[in-house]
């Protein structure tokens, strides 16, 4: 299990599905729930770029990508929980902290996930 899986489990979430992204596996990542209540999450993972890509322009990408998935899953369903899960890399949260203002708009959360597996929510 997805160590932002694991994580949830240990917060008494029922872990639902997680996708396989090592096969491409599309759709939610992480679907959970609590007490009856729907989480739906987009996981990404700790860049390390790639010959013609260096980390913090992939880690930028990723970052967007969930974003647009967070807005996606919105506009797909308005009860549920929303979040992000994403390594606590520096990059991440200075992209995190340029569009604060969206959180309270879209309503959703970040689980950050040190790299002893500790999760942090914001």
């Amino acid at each position: 299990m997805r160590p932002s899986a694991s994580a949830l489990a240990a917060q008494n979430y029922r872990i639902r599905s997680v996708a396989d992204t090592l096969r491409r596996q599309q759709g939610i990542d992480i679907i959970a729930e609590r007490n009856g209540a729907p989480l739906w999450v987009s996981v990404k993972g700790y860049p390390v770029g790639t010959p013609r890509t260096n980390p913090s322009t992939q880690a930028g990408h990723w970052f967007k990508q969930a974003i647009f998935d967070v807005l996606s899953y919105r506009g797909q369903d308005t009860s549920v929980s929303l979040g992000v899960g994403l390594p606590d890399y520096r990059r991440y949260r200075a992209l995190s902290n340029k569009i604060e203002w969206l959180r309270p708009v879209a309503d959703f959360r970040y689980f950050w996930v040190k790299e002893s597996g500790e999760v942090s929510v914001d």
